[in-house]
């Protein structure tokens, strides 16, 4: 079994928080009424490492992946190549290339491992390539049916683009599928412009995604748009009422997107290969949570990590499944589990060393579309349960938290995770997380939130 459970070991594998290029730099957004901004480490990065084109490094896989969120490869005459994004002098690059003897674009485009929801607040710093082609930093469902665009911008220096290259598209999308539908804002305040050239300096350009219906847009630390409501966030119910509600991933990459090269507007061979102008930057990525603010700082520290695979028992609850050799969790390698199926489940044993109230996450990967999740117990307590969603791959993972936060004594506990839904296949499993967010709220029976044996007490309940 991995533990970290320290400030130090926790940064040391995940955060980018010391001495991180945004420093100094105050989240513009309002954190509201008695909170304060969070940084969500596992989605942030400075990009201070190396991360060569062919093979990145492990400080990359730490938080992304190469390519796009599925098997997909690009709008228009893009194709997603790897090699075609590298981390070097403390900046990501994606760069555009011409594929070899074809009328293609080879484009970076990289994705992060897991996914944010609401609220939260992301921005990033960035320098636009000289090109006709989409510079993107991105957020997308892994169903592909929820979409908000931080930075879209279209550098080129052309004469005839000169209106795109003075603007910053700020919009989202909200889709159906089958029968394919689209609908993004079409008003003029989503082409945003101030008279700089995008291209020639670097822009700080942040989203708060408050809640499903609100999004707020900023522009180096001020405020731009803000996009309200059903009538401009969902006015046609492609999303059944919800509005901008599922876990997105981040997703970086530069794009040929046929609304624009199906009507003549292609990048030259001249232009591919001209490095002063193939060359998206984005030097920072950072992402932040409300939180109250007794729960930040110190707090945030405690994190106390496993992996799935390091179990002490598992066996079904249930029949069993057309297909499944395994009975219960199956180890997979990497710390994984898989042919994981309804009624699975398996018991983790962890000790919390500072007793407090703790947000409970399961990194995990599926193709099932519906009726996948996890029931949880500690110490024989049933705390609650965790609904998942399709994940665009069985290796895909994606972050699913707990609703409701949970009080938790110090001391050694017992978790049991089952399988649960109607989906006869469920998903597979990378990391379980509890992560210290506050000082303990409850009455857990005494000063250090649990009893004599170390088991939380009798009067513990979870916390909303």
């Amino acid at each position: 079994m991995k533990f970290f459970a320290s400030a130090l070991t926790a940064l040391a594998i995940s955060s980018p928080t010391i001495a991180a290029d945004w420093d100094g730099l105050p989240v513009p957004a309002d954190a509201g009424a008695g909170n304060i901004w969070q940084l969500q480490g596992n989605v942030s990065d400075d990009f201070n490492y190396s991360a060569p084109a062919n093979g990145k490094s492990q400080a990359f896989y730490d938080r992304w992946a190469e390519g796009f969120i599925n098997a997909w490869q690009g709008p228009g005459l893009t194709d997603y190549h790897n090699p075609n994004s590298r981390v070097e002098n403390g900046q990501l690059v994606i760069q555009a290339t011409r594929k070899p003897n074809t009328d293609q674009v080879y484009t970076g485009a990289i994705h992060s491992n897991d996914s944010v929801q609401y609220p939260v607040y992301i921005e990033t710093r960035v320098k636009i390539m000289d090109q006709v082609l989409a510079n993107a930093v991105w957020m997308l469902s892994s169903d592909s049916t929820e979409e908000i665009d931080i930075v879209e911008a279209y550098g080129s220096s052309r004469p005839d683009q000169t209106w795109f290259a003075e603007r910053m598209h700020l919009a989202h999308h909200v889709f159906i599928r089958d029968p394919f539908q689209d609908y993004q804002p079409q008003d003029m305040g989503a082409w945003y412009s101030d008279g700089r050239l995008w291209r020639e300096q670097y822009s700080r350009v942040g989203v708060y995604w408050r809640d499903p219906w609100h999004l707020e847009y900023y522009i180096d630390g001020q405020l731009v748009r803000t996009v309200s409501g059903t009538d401009m966030i969902d006015p046609y119910g492609y999303t059944n009422g919800t509005g901008l509600s599922k876990p997105m991933q981040i997703i970086i990459d530069a794009e040929d997107q046929d609304w624009r090269s199906d009507n003549g507007i292609l990048a030259t061979d001249a232009e591919l290969a001209d490095s002063s102008k193939n060359q998206f930057y984005v030097d920072w990525v950072r992402v932040y949570k409300p939180v109250p603010a007794d729960d930040n700082n110190d707090d945030s520290d405690v994190t106390v990590s496993f992996d799935f695979d390091s179990f002490y028992a598992t066996g079904k609850e249930g029949d069993a499944v057309a297909g499944d050799t395994v009975t219960g969790f199956n180890p997979s390698g990497n710390g994984n589990i898989n042919f994981n199926t309804l009624g699975d489940w398996a018991e983790y044993s962890f000790n919390i060393p500072e007793a407090g109230d703790y947000r409970l996450e399961l990194d995990t990967a599926s193709t099932v579309t519906s009726g996948i999740g996890a029931d949880l117990q500690i110490d024989d307590i049933y705390i609650g349960q965790i609904r998942m969603q399709a994940t665009g791959g069985w290796e895909n993972y994606q972050t699913f938290s707990l609703s409701n936060n949970l009080t938790i004594g110090a001391g050694a506990h017992i978790l049991r995770v089952q399988s649960s839904g109607s989906a006869p296949w469920q998903w597979n499993g990378d990391k379980i997380r509890l992560i210290k967010v506050g000082d303990s709220t409850g009455n857990n029976g005494g000063n250090d939130g649990g009893n004599d044996n170390g088991q939380l007490a009798d009067s513990w309940t979870p916390i909303k």
